[in-house]
């Protein structure tokens, strides 16, 4: 999964963060806070640092996949 995971993070702009997820709601002042995919899945530890890369293959190639539609469209003005 890590290899997979590796691919999806190369193909965006920048590295997916927790913290840059809706996924995830953590707090302001420790940036610590909960992953609903972990969660879901009924990790035992599900609570994640803000700073850590995403490590959710469902939410990478989502990411991935609206990262590629907004680089095929057209510019607004023509370049």
């Amino acid at each position: 999964m890590g290899n997979v995971v590796e691919e999806l993070q190369r193909q965006l702009l920048r590295p997916h963060m927790c913290k840059d997820c809706d996924k995830w709601y953590g707090q302001e002042d420790d940036e610590y806070g909960p992953c609903m995919y972990k969660h879901a899945r009924k990790d035992e530890r599900f609570v994640t640092y803000g700073a850590h890369e995403c490590d959710e293959a469902e939410e990478l190639q989502a990411r991935v996949a609206r990262w590629r539609e907004h680089k095929s469209e057209p510019s607004p003005g023509g370049t």
